[in-house]
Order: C-alpha cells, then sequence, then structure tokens
C-alpha cells in the first residue's frame, strides 16, 4: 500500500477488496501541529521519497511510519509546506470518523486551493472522494475523482495522474463498470510510464485482476493471485498475502466452488489474525459466512457474522453494515428462520440500494423472494422473484457487453502499439534513406506507405472477412426461438467438454431435460404460447447456470445442460434447483393458472472416456424414468 492518494491506499482499495472499507481514526479535524526543530529540506527530501515510486507497493504500517516521521520534519510556521502535509496526512490509519476525514480534506483543499498547490488540491480530492464514498456510497466519489483527474492532466504530476486514473478505475469496476475501469487502468499506466515509472505497477496489475475476477474471467484472475500471493510470501509482506487469499476465496464464491472458497478465506483469516491486519480479518470472516451459507452450515455462518460485526464495531466501522445484515439474514433462512430473515433483508435494502452495487442488490432480492415463498407471501415473493431476474438478466447483459467492450478496447491497443512500432520503424528507415540515398528518398517513402497501406487493407478484409465467418458460423449453432445451443451446437459442446474432462482428469455430467405435457400447452393455449413458455423457461434456467456450464435445446420441449467440472452429486444438485425454479415460474400474460414442470435425467461420463452418442443415451435413459414415473422429477 502506499500513502499519496488515499482511496487508493487507506479506504478505496480496501473497498475493492471487501464489502466496504476499514476506517481508522483521529478525533480532530485540526492540522497537525508543526514542530519547532523542523528541517525544510529533510521534510522535502521524506515527502518526495514518500510521493515516489518507492511507495507505489509497500505495507500500510510503512507509509503510516514514514507519515508520522514526515510530520516530525514539518518546520513551524510554514504554510506551504504544511498544505503538502495536509494533502497526504489525510491517508492516515489515524482517521476513525469518515465525517472528519472528509471535513479535514476539504479544509485542506480550500488551503491548496488558495496557494495555487494543484497537486495538493489534487490529493485533498482524492482523499475527500474516499470519504464521501464511505459517508454517502460509493458512486458520491466519482464527481471528486473526475475533478482531481482533470486537475492533473495538464501537470507535470504524472505519477499522481496514474493513481487518480487508477483510483477511478477500482471505483468503476466496483461500479461494474469493467470496461471503463480497464480503460482507466491502461491510461494510468501510461501516466506511470511518463513519470518514467518503467516496470509494472503490482497495485495496478491487482486491480485489472479483479477487474477480470469480476468480469468473470476468473482463470486470467485466478493466475494472477496465485502467483501474486506466492510471491508476497517470499516478500514477507503479509498484509499481500491475506489481500490476494481474500480475492481467491471471492473468486470461489463468484464461480460456485464454497469450498475452495473456505480453504481461501481460512488462510487468509490465519494470516491477518497473526499479523493484526483487523481490515483482512473482518473481510476474511464475512467471507467465511457466505462460503459456510452456500455449504448449507447457517449456524457456523452466524458464528462468523458475529465475529466479524464485533471487529468491525471494535474498529468503529459501520461501511460493511449491508452486507452483515444480507448475510445474517441468508443464514438465518437457511435455519429456516424467515421472518427474522426478512427483517434483516428490509433493513440492508435501502443501503444496497444506495451503494449502487446491483449485483448485492440482485442477491437480496432473490433471497427475500425465497424467504417470502417460504412463509406463504406469494405476492411479495413474486415481485421479488421478477426483480432479481431483470437484475441477473441486466447483469448478464452488461458483463457480455463489458466484455465485449474490453475486447475492442484491447483490440485498439494492439493496434495503436502494432502502429507506434510501425511508425518508429518508418522514421529510421527514412533516416537511412537520407543519409544514403538522398536523390530516392521520397520514392522509397512513397513505397514503404503504399506497402503498409496495402496490408492494412488486406489484413481489414481478411479480419473483416473472418469476422463475418465466425458470425455466421455462430449463428448455424444457436435455436432460434430461444437463443441457446441448437442440437448441433450443443454436441459440439458436449465432445468438447468431454475431451478436455478426459484430458485434465475432471469430472463431467449431462442433465436431460423434458417439460412435462407439453403439448397440452400447445393445444390449449396455441403454439405461439408454447413458444413463449419455452422461451422464459430457458431463461429462467440459464439464471441458475453457471455462465461456463452450456445450455442446448435438442428438440422441441427437450433440453440438454452439459454440467463442466462437476460429479453425478454436483449434477443432481443443479437439476433439482433447474426443477425447483420450474415449478416457481409464473406465465400471467397467458393464463395465470398455468404451471410446468420439468422431467430430467442426469449421467456422468466415464473417466475413462466417453461417447457424446452414449452419454446422451444414459441420460436419455435417466430422463424416461423420470417421465415414466410421472414427471417433475430427477433420475440417473
Amino acid at each position: 500500500m502506499a500513502a499519496r492518494s488515499p482511496p487508493i491506499l487507506a479506504i478505496l482499495l480496501a473497498a475493492l477488496l471487501v464489502w466496504s472499507p476499514a476506517s481508522s481514526a483521529a478525533q480532530t479535524t485540526d492540522a497537525p501541529a508543526s514542530k519547532a526543530g523542523g528541517n525544510a529540506a529533510e521534510f522535502d527530501a521524506a515527502f518526495h521519497r514518500l510521493n515516489g515510486p518507492e511507495f507505489l507497493d509497500v505495507p500500510s504500517a510503512k507509509v503510516e511510519a514514514e507519515l508520522k516521521h514526515l510530520r516530525g520534519l514539518l518546520p513551524a510556521g510554514d504554510a506551504a509546506r504544511t498544505t503538502r502535509f495536509r494533502s497526504v496526512y489525510c491517508t492516515s490509519l489515524d482517521w476513525k470518523d469518515p465525517r472528519q476525514g472528509r471535513s479535514y480534506s476539504d479544509e485542506t483543499l480550500r488551503q491548496a486551493t488558495a496557494a495555487g498547490d494543484q497537486a495538493s488540491q489534487a490529493r485533498a480530492l482524492l482523499c475527500r472522494a474516499a470519504y464521501t464514498m464511505l459517508v454517502d456510497g460509493s458512486q458520491q466519489g466519482l464527481p471528486d475523482l473526475d475533478a482531481a483527474i482533470k486537475l492533473l492532466r495538464e501537470s507535470p504530476e504524472q505519477q499522481l495522474l496514474g493513481e487518480a486514473l487508477q483510483t477511478r478505475g477500482d471505483l468503476l469496476s466496483l461500479l461494474g463498470e469493467q470496461a471503463k475501469a480497464m480503460q482507466n487502468f491502461q491510461h494510468a499506466r501510461t501516466a506511470y510510464h511518463a513519470a518514467g515509472i518503467t516496470q509494472e505497477i503490482d497495485p495496478l496489475t491487482f486491480s485489472m485482476a479483479i477487474a477480470y475476477r469480476r468480469m468473470g474471467e476468473w482463470e486470467r484472475a485466478r493466475r494472477y493471485f496465485t502467483t501474486a500471493e506466492q510471491r508476497a510470501r517470499v516478500a514477507g509482506n503479509f498484509e499481500a498475502v491475506a489481500t490476494n487469499l481474500l480475492q481467491l476465496g471471492f473468486l470461489g464464491l463468484e464461480s460456485n466452488a464454497p469450498d475452495k472458497a473456505m480453504t481461501a478465506f481460512t488462510q487468509a483469516a490465519d494470516i491477518a489474525s497473526q499479523h493484526a491486519d483487523n481490515s483482512s480479518l473482518n473481510a476474511a470472516r464475512m467471507g467465511i459466512a457466505e462460503a459456510q451459507i452456500l455449504l448449507d452450515h447457517p449456524d457456523r455462518a452466524l458464528a462468523a457474522l458475529q465475529q466479524a460485526e464485533a471487529g468491525f464495531r471494535a474498529d468503529q466501522d459501520t461501511a460493511s453494515h449491508d452486507m452483515l445484515l444480507l448475510l445474517t439474514g441468508r443464514a438465518l433462512a437457511g435455519k429456516g428462520e424467515h421472518q427474522q430473515a426478512l427483517e434483516r433483508f428490509r433493513q440492508a435494502l435501502p443501503l444496497i440500494q444506495a451503494s449502487g452495487n446491483a449485483r448485492y442488490l440482485a442477491l437480496l432480492h432473490q433471497a427475500k423472494a425465497a424467504s417470502e415463498e417460504a412463509l406463504g407471501q406469494s405476492a411479495a415473493a413474486l415481485q421479488d422473484f421478477k426483480r432479481f431476474h431483470e437484475l441477473q438478466v441486466k447483469l448478464q447483459d452488461r458483463m457480455r457487453l463489458e466484455q465485449s467492450q474490453l475486447m475492442d478496447f484491447e483490440d485498439a491497443l494492439r493496434r495503436r502499439d502494432h502502429d507506434n512500432r510501425l511508425l518508429r520503424a518508418e522514421a529510421a528507415t527514412r533516416q537511412q534513406e537520407v543519409e544514403a540515398l538522398e536523390r530516392v528518398r521520397q520514392w522509397q517513402r512513397l513505397t514503404i506507405a503504399l506497402t503498409l497501406l496495402l496490408v492494412a487493407l488486406l489484413f481489414s478484409m481478411a479480419w473483416r472477412q473472418w469476422r463475418r465467418s465466425k458470425q455466421l458460423q455462430d449463428l448455424t449453432l444457436l435455436d432460434p426461438l430461444t437463443g441457446v445451443a441448437n442440437r448441433p451446437g450443443i454436441e459440439q459442446e458436449t465432445v468438447r467438454a468431454l475431451a478436455a474432462a478426459l484430458r485434465n482428469g475432471t469430472p463431467l455430467s449431462l442433465l436431460m431435460l423434458d417439460l412435462d405435457r407439453f403439448k397440452s400447452i400447445n393445444d390449449r393455449h396455441g403454439h405461439a404460447a408454447g413458444d413463449q413458455v419455452l422461451r422464459e423457461v430457458s431463461q429462467a434456467w440459464q439464471a441458475q447456470l453457471r455462465d461456463h456450464d452450456p445450455l442446448g435445446r435438442v428438440g422441441g420441449e427437450e433440453f440438454v445442460v452439459v454440467c463442466l467440472d462437476a460429479s453425478l452429486e454436483k449434477a443432481l444438485l443443479v437439476a433439482e434447483r433447474l426443477r425447483e425454479t420450474t415449478l416457481k415460474l409464473r406465465f400471467d400474460a397467458i393464463d395465470p393458472a398455468l404451471r410446468v414442470s420439468v422431467s430430467i435425467g442426469a449421467a456422468q461420463a466415464y473417466s475413462t472416456g466417453d461417447s457424446c452418442d452414449a452419454l446422451l443415451k444414459r441420460a436419455d435413459i435417466a430422463l424416461y424414468r423420470a417421465k415414466h414415473a410421472g414427471g417433475d422429477r430427477v433420475e440417473h
């Protein structure tokens, strides 16, 4: 951790890593007193070191020690240096009350503006943004971040600009704007390079890895966090070890691997406890609680949440109250105490809405709907489930859009780098031509330009042709009614998955689903209504599946799900979830009394190798047994 921009170091990075940042705290908004024995030259040297590349990635304890050292060097009565000191002191762990921190930042900004000190103005704006996020919600910090970046655009403070851009990227990532976050991270890297920092900045790479995690690029993120955690152990930076273990835990939760998440969070808690890292310890306890909820251990989850709540209370930190309420409600629901769970959900709702986090809001509506349904509150449950479904669709659409935008942005960066290399090569060639053959220089330049133009034209044509061919190929593998894979598409996915499972030695299971008595829907309500049922059912199933588990339609009302890296036991849990989801669906636009159910057959691929046809046949046989037994059941 570093010290120059408060959101990156003291607050925003914590908000990025956990549900909310931990706040430490001072009891006054006055500037620290200058020392009569201060030394201006030594202060300037220490200030420059604190705000230089050396402190871009150091533990927070080292930053805090340097701040105290800097305060001891501050000359008495030196207004300019006092303002500069205030602009970095606002990141100190001495601040516990964020409202006091914001007031301190306001006064620092006023002094820096009066003095015309742009760098101190920018640091004060970054501080104020961080404390505003804690007091008023994450989105409210953006205006000050934008103002700081605008102030630094034309200034020589390129490292500070890089930190501000990285901070804004962290906040945008937290709010779900991953493509925009990545653009800020790339611009931050450019600013660091402009400041003469050519080595890779670990906190920046870490921020990018978190964005990849939130975009569903789990393997890409996992490789970074695992490597970074090992590197931090070697360096003895246990604060970074805990931080990376926390990220591996969150990755496990998001990729539906609560057992792996539990291992990572437990290790993070042990490390944080050994090294008195309360912020990471409280975050790990909340992560443990969520993993226990997913593992159906509600009592253990409640115990972990009580520990986390006590830890936050000891630190006077209320910023995580929304997630504590949501997780406590989910744990109580797991025990069947749905009335108490609903009370927690109602308390959490306005807090999560204020934070602007759509993913947490979707989780809340899903949990709330389940408890309301358990209590027989069907109308309320339906409303919350609809809201959950709407948010899920928006989140999935946004994730796909973010991934597409990110690919376009990365392509643009590669093209820009490629163009820059070509331009540098061309400039060197032109210089050689001037020196060797001045008389034919123009012809050579023209030849080079025409060649590049032709290559670019051919490349563009080939690229467009490839994209057009790929789009047509993708269309031939999609079912036009439901938008999921068609029979050739899902069979292709199954063949690919079988080969990967055999190669990697991982389990693979397959589900075959058939809507019960679907013909009666067509007969009673018409084929258009039947098509609508198929679309809504497939969308509901898709929302319950992991992003990388393919869903395909192989017949009229028959579907197939490929459960990657899943044993038969895990596949049966997925199947039961799909069966329950189907029963909960409502089709009021067709007939308020219309309900559908599904029969599901499950089969696991042989570890010694299997064929697509054989696996499909075993699943189909299991499906037949389910249908023969009356439907609305899972067989294997």
